[in-house]
């Protein structure tokens, strides 16, 4: 029989180991909310019984959105069969570690590492299971990006007409590609690597060729356009050009020489050819369809072609070198021009395709073309210049022509702007400022010249559609409704129909017609997908939307600057090209980017 004392004494005990278990209960459960990886556990039909905050988080759900909600509720439909064959080896006591793709609260998906352990009870019957889950989407995506650009790659090494190769500094191959095995004989890489073991002893066919251009290398870095003569397989001679560099570690110490080889076995036969045949050269030097000269710096021929004589009007080459004594000032309308030509070859050696405006001999003007270069003594004094003239009026007169059309298609282009905004006074200067923008976008991303204009003609004629649809719906100062909005969803069809036969460049009317068009194909009007959207309709559809959402309409003030880029931010490589929103954000925020 206990005592009053040891009856109190034992209910102080139980109290204290009460309030220990509670304290260890919140411990572990501060553990669990504040941990890094999502915890998420299961009955033994796999319905949730906890998610910590953490997992909820990922998927965008509070925590008790989550409760009672089954497994399979958040895996993607192809991911099913996977699932029934992790929870079977639950089920059996095991445990298991694997990736799952999760859907989330907005449809989109994320990448997971999850580690799952059964949860048993004494009698080792299973009563649920117990899994961590680590957020690996960027992983993921970095992985997929990697094997995109090592196929990119793997495709430009396999399938380049110039031979390109890795070697050790001790001349032994390490990687060649298909077009390297092939110049020298061999019938696969494999072959010419296993054959070749000593570069120096085996290709070079003359040792002192393969010591210069190691000094080079390892003086310079870098060698281009090394010519020497190699040895192929079959034992005959090619001529190869070499550009080379070295790639050193961290330390400065070669670890390995890149680079390629281009057969130049046929050039080399022909340079050889024509030293052998002063006749041919003659030949091709008197019947050449281009004049051929060769003058002194100060301005008197020493040779001509019958071409050249022709272009300029004399009826002999002969004539010519009579009577032209001082280029400058009797063929050049501006003699300036030669003074400028003379510096390019002072300074570089040569000039190609510097353009002049000359005097024929019955004093008409014509436009012409000149490549030379300078011939030098032994002392690097100039002796002579020597060239090609080519007569080049007709191409422009065709420039010129090509520069009034320019003039005439802007013209036209500023026209359907004004009306456009004269239908749509609610939106003037969008499209000058969406195509601002989006050329300045195609300009960061590094897109040729010719690109940026066709994306800037685009942009700013992008809403020529929107010339069919009621002035009384664009100005609308209210929102509009269903029927309205479909209506107004025709204009990039519209403008397409309207501008596909107008001559302009192509693919100007595509790019009108794809404007609208979204990655997940959620866009109009044909529900585009991806890669199937033109870049540059990717492109001017960022560029609409900051426009679109930055300025005021007649049914709502602007938004913010921040408030586009959270939209274009939030919708990057689901609706949006992730590239193009990045450069976008980029120009917006940090290099200060302004309509």
């Amino acid at each position: 029989m206990k005592t009053p004392e040891q009856i109190k004494r034992r209910s102080r005990e139980r109290n204290t180991i009460k309030e220990t278990l509670k304290d260890r209960e919140k411990q572990y459960r501060l553990i669990v909310d504040t941990a890094d990886e999502g915890i998420w556990v299961f009955d033994e039909n796999y319905m949730t019984t906890f998610v910590n905050k953490r997992m909820a988080d990922m998927l965008g759900y509070e925590p008790e959105e989550m409760e009672r909600k089954c497994l399979k509720d958040f895996i993607h439909e192809k991911d099913y069969p996977d699932f029934e064959k992790e929870a079977a080896r639950r089920r059996k006591g095991l445990s298991g570690r694997y990736e799952r793709m999760l859907r989330k609260k907005d449809g989109t998906f994320m990448w997971a590492l999850v580690s799952a352990t059964p949860i048993l009870d004494v009698d080792k019957r299973f009563k649920g299971s117990f899994a961590m889950f680590t957020d690996i989407t960027e992983r993921k995506k970095a992985e997929e990006a990697l094997q995109l650009s090592e196929a990119k790659y793997r495709s430009i090494f396999e399938n380049a007409v110039e031979g390109i190769f890795q070697s050790t500094p001790d001349g032994k191959l390490i990687t060649v590609n298909p077009t390297m095995a092939k110049i020298f004989g061999y019938s696969s890489p494999e072959e010419m690597l296993k054959k070749v073991v000593s570069i120096g002893r085996q290709l070079y066919a003359f040792s002192e060729e393969r010591y210069l251009f190691k000094k080079i290398l390892e003086e310079k870095g870098i060698v281009e356009k090394f010519e020497a003569q190699f040895n192929k397989k079959d034992g005959s001679l090619l001529w190869g050009s070499l550009n080379v560099r070295a790639v050193k570690d961290e330390d400065g110490n070669v670890r390995y020489y890149e680079g390629t080889l281009e057969d130049i076995t046929s050039r080399k036969k022909t340079e050889e050819e024509l030293k052998k045949s002063e006749e041919k050269y003659r030949n091709i030097f008197e019947n050449a369809a281009e004049g051929i000269f060769q003058v002194t710096p100060e301005g008197r021929y020493l040779s001509i072609n019958p071409a050249l004589a022709r272009i300029h009007g004399f009826s002999s080459p002969q004539e010519m070198m009579a009577t032209v004594t001082d280029i400058a000032h009797q063929l050049y309308v501006d003699p300036r021009r030669r003074a400028e030509l003379k510096q390019c070859m002072e300074k570089d050696g040569f000039v190609k395709d510097f353009e002049i405006l000359m005097r024929k001999k019955d004093s008409s003007l014509q436009w012409v073309s000149v490549t030379s270069h300078a011939v030098r003594d032994n002392h690097g004094n100039i002796l002579y210049y020597e060239g090609m003239l080519v007569d080049i009026t007709s191409r422009k007169l065709s420039e010129e022509e090509a520069e009034k059309h320019k003039k005439t298609l802007n013209g036209m282009i500023e026209t359907i702007c004004k009306a456009i905004e004269t239908r749509d006074p609610g939106s003037k200067g969008h499209q000058r400022r969406v195509c601002f923008l989006a050329k300045a976008i195609a300009k960061e991303m590094g897109l040729t010249n010719d690109m940026m204009e066709i994306i800037g003609i685009a942009s700013m004629i992008h809403d020529i559609g929107k010339l069919v649809i009621p002035t009384e719906i664009l100005s609308k100062p209210e929102k509009v409704n269903e029927i309205e909005y479909s209506l107004i969803k025709t204009h990039p069809k519209e403008g397409y129909e309207m501008i596909k036969d107008a001559g302009l460049p192509s693919p100007v009317a595509e790019i009108v017609l794809q404007h609208h068009e979204r990655l997940d194909g959620s866009g109009y009007p044909n529900g585009l997908k991806g890669i199937d959207i033109l870049l540059e309709a990717r492109i001017l559809a960022v560029a609409d939307v900051v426009e679109a959402m930055t300025s005021q309409r007649p049914y709502r003030p602007a938004f913010t600057i921040e408030s586009a880029i959270n939209e274009i931010k939030q919708g990057s490589g689901i609706i949006y090209d992730s590239g193009v929103t990045d450069i976008c954000i980029k120009l917006l925020n940090k290099k200060g980017f302004k309509f």
